[in-house]
């Protein structure tokens, strides 16, 4: 380690070992120009609910002298690691190495122009499994408003529809899946709590209601998915939770999207990742029930213009099934989890934070139920 460097270190992973790897990715920072490391500090980036297939996503940053001018410098450690058998499985909606396939194999830079990456500097494989990736951090506003989803629906229409329109064409890569939400839903419903006994001995007419549709839903899960895989196909990010989308205001004052986190990269039908993009943010409740609605009929509406700008003019409606599909097949997840909070509220009536989740998912299920076939 370089003597009149200082390093403070914040998190437990032993980033000293790396140095020779910090400089390479400050070098490519600084377009490989001469460079004398001055510090490094390293915390972590706050994740509360990381992937089953990640240990540790970092944020390094320091002081560094360039051509004798001091500046700052910043980039992104996120640590892959193996997890269950399944996981190692090409087709797996969550195959453990697929974010360090997508950042080697350069898939990312020719994303049509209405999405943007991150950089990413260096791959690196470790002796004990992990895989360490070395990127570009990118500081922007996570969406918030009904205007900004609306802004990011619609260059994922205008993403998916360069595609549909032949302007990029469709990677081949195995390892990118083919069948997203059919992996998706399979390992939900495995791992998801089996409330069937439970159920059966209530009489509450609405959760009695609610089970049937559920049960409805299940018996034609796989003429739904069959069918997703009848529609149009597109690229598709599938992991549009808030905190991977980013709002970046260029020096025209026009904000760009940024996407980060490519582990669930797939081949999937028009209007999938639109769904993914309203049922997720439901979930977390970054969209408030009482906005549902809204958000639906703006993402859609945004996401056609997106379409309709890259100058596909195909059938709106099979958007409109994709995106409806792929949003109500969240409840494969969402309803055993209502189920079991009902449940455990029935020994903790007073239980406010079970009371909350409760409430929410009964308003996003009611969704789901308003825009499934069944």
């Amino acid at each position: 380690m370089h003597p009149n460097m200082i390093l403070k270190n914040n998190s437990t992973i032993h980033i000293e070992n790396k140095i020779e790897q910090i400089i390479a990715c400050i070098e490519s920072i600084f377009d490989h120009q001469t460079i004398e490391l001055v510090s490094i500090t390293c915390d972590g980036l706050g994740y509360n609910t990381p992937n089953f297939t990640t240990t540790a996503i970092l944020h390094l940053h320091g002081l560094v002298q360039v051509n004798h001018e001091l500046k700052s410098w910043s980039l992104v450690l996120k640590i892959i690691k193996p997890d269950t058998e399944e996981k190692d499985c090409l087709e797996h909606h969550n195959y453990w190495r697929r974010e360090a396939l997508v950042l080697q194999s350069g898939v990312l830079q020719e994303l049509p122009h209405s999405i943007n990456h991150a950089k990413c500097y260096l791959v690196e494989e470790q002796q004990d499994g992990t895989i360490w990736l070395w990127m570009e951090y990118v500081e922007g506003e996570f969406a918030c408003t009904v205007e900004q989803f609306s802004y990011i629906a619609r260059q994922l229409g205008r993403f998916n529809g360069a595609y549909l329109q032949g302007v990029n064409t469709l990677p081949e890569h195995e390892w990118i899946c083919r069948a997203w939400l059919k992996s998706w839903t399979t390992a939900s419903r495995h791992y998801a709590p089996n409330m069937e006994s439970y159920v059966s001995g209530l009489s509450a007419e609405s959760i009695q209601n609610t089970w049937t549709w559920y049960q409805e839903l299940l018996n034609d899960i796989d003429a739904y998915l069959d069918s997703l895989q009848q529609l149009p196909r597109v690229l598709a990010h599938q992991d549009l939770s808030q905190l991977n989308m980013m709002l970046v205001n260029t020096e025209s004052s026009e904000s760009r999207l940024v996407l980060i986190d490519w582990q669930f990269m797939s081949i999937s039908g028009i209007g999938e990742d639109l769904g993914k993009l309203f049922g997720v943010n439901m979930s977390l409740g970054i969209i408030p029930p009482s906005q549902y609605q809204e958000f639906q009929d703006a993402l859609f509406t945004s996401y056609i213009e997106g379409l309709r700008d890259m100058g596909w003019q195909g059938d709106a409606r099979m958007a409109q099934y994709g995106f409806f599909i792929s949003t109500a097949l969240r409840s494969v997840w969402e309803v055993p989890q209502f189920l079991q909070i009902h449940s455990q509220l029935a020994e903790d009536p007073n239980n406010v934070t079970l009371r909350a989740r409760f409430n929410q998912l009964e308003h996003i299920i009611e969704v789901h139920k308003n825009i499934s076939p069944s």
